[in-house]
């Protein structure tokens, strides 16, 4: 009698062992990993490079300025987050003056899951970012002579660049989750923490500026 008990209890330890396993297997792979592109739209309004732009009657960068990203998603029981790269571009004009901007960002994102339901998350953390831009600022009519190439009868191009650091609050909303066409809707404030000052590959800076302070309101979609 006391060997059957015995086997009852060891039997009933077996099948609970062997029901919590898979239990346990699932919370280990409980995270998804998606790849995404989209889009993002940055705001800002406040660069000193504007300014001097705008006292010269040349053209200004736009407030708002488009960005195509792709990048890898990960999403887990409570924490989220993604990196993400960017590339920016504009060609605003004013009068026979014209501007090419072009700008590649890196971000990374990461945040707690506040609501993680089965079709819907809200997410919410915190973004750094770094940005390099390239500004080309050139005549319409600038022409280059093939059989004078002397650099002091070529004018009519101006090329700066520079860097920024960014780091700021983001939220994050994940729609149709259990959808083939999953979307995440992304919102962040931005905060410039260098001073991105300007350089030229093709001389030096003179009566430089400095965008400390240069901050971006920045959102965006993406399908992942």
């Amino acid at each position: 009698m006391k060997n059957k008990i015995l086997y009852l209890l060891l039997l009933t330890a077996f099948i609970g062992y062997s029901q919590e396993k898979p239990t346990d297997s699932i919370k280990t792979k409980s995270f998804k990993i998606d790849g995404y592109f989209g889009f993002n739209g940055n705001i800002n309004d406040k660069t000193n490079l504007n300014k001097k732009l705008s006292n010269a009657n040349l053209p200004e960068l736009d407030s708002f300025v488009p960005e195509l990203t792709f990048g890898l998603n990960y999403f887990g029981q409570k924490y989220s987050g993604d990196i993400e790269f960017g590339f920016l571009f504009a060609k605003p004009a004013e009068g026979n003056n014209e501007m090419k901007y072009r700008g590649f960002n890196t971000r990374m994102r990461v945040h707690y899951n506040v609501v993680n339901q089965e079709k819907f998350a809200f997410t919410a953390g915190l973004s750094l970012a770094y940005l390099g831009n390239q500004y080309d600022i050139y005549s319409k009519n600038n022409t280059i002579d093939l059989n004078d190439l002397e650099p002091n009868n070529n004018s009519g191009h101006v090329n700066i660049t520079n860097q920024m650091l960014y780091f700021g609050p983001s939220v994050s909303m994940y729609l149709f989750k259990k959808s083939s066409f999953q979307v995440k809707v992304n919102a962040g404030y931005e905060l410039g923490l260098t001073r991105g000052r300007y350089q030229s590959e093709f001389g030096s800076i003179l009566n430089n500026v400095n965008e400390s302070g240069n901050n971006r309101f920045v959102f965006g979609i993406t399908l992942l």
